[in-house]
């Protein structure tokens, strides 16, 4: 992953940051840092450098001073990086699967959609 994240300006472990505030915005260092499986120094690397690039917003919310709420900046998601990123990066590891491999990768796909479908018709 790494090798291949770096063809896009970012890390591995900056991807999995910018994934996981996609997932779960307005998070804070402790919440990624439990995310990413990565220690809160490193975590607070990894978005000191971020931030800089203008790919994170740091916001301090005026109900609670204390705490510190991370999210992707406007211009990151709206410039849509985010999903070229993933696009080029997930187009990029399929290439160099098997005409089986893929095969096998829709049929895990297909069974995973079957299963979220039965969930929600069960909610």
């Amino acid at each position: 992953m790494c090798e291949k994240s770096r063809q896009y300006g970012f890390t591995g472990p900056q991807i999995g940051l910018i994934h996981g505030l996609h997932k779960n915005p307005f998070s804070t260092l402790n919440e990624l840092s439990d995310y990413l499986g990565l220690s809160k120094s490193t975590v607070s690397g990894i978005v000191d450098r971020l931030v800089g690039q203008g790919v994170i917003i740091r916001e301090i919310p005026e109900n609670n001073r204390r705490i510190v709420r991370l999210s992707l900046s406007p211009e990151f998601e709206t410039n849509n990086v985010l999903k070229e990123l993933m696009n080029k990066y997930f187009a990029d590891i399929l290439k160099e699967a098997s005409e089986e491999d893929i095969e096998k990768i829709i049929s895990g796909l297909e069974i995973l959609y079957t299963l979220i479908n039965k969930n929600d018709k069960h909610s």
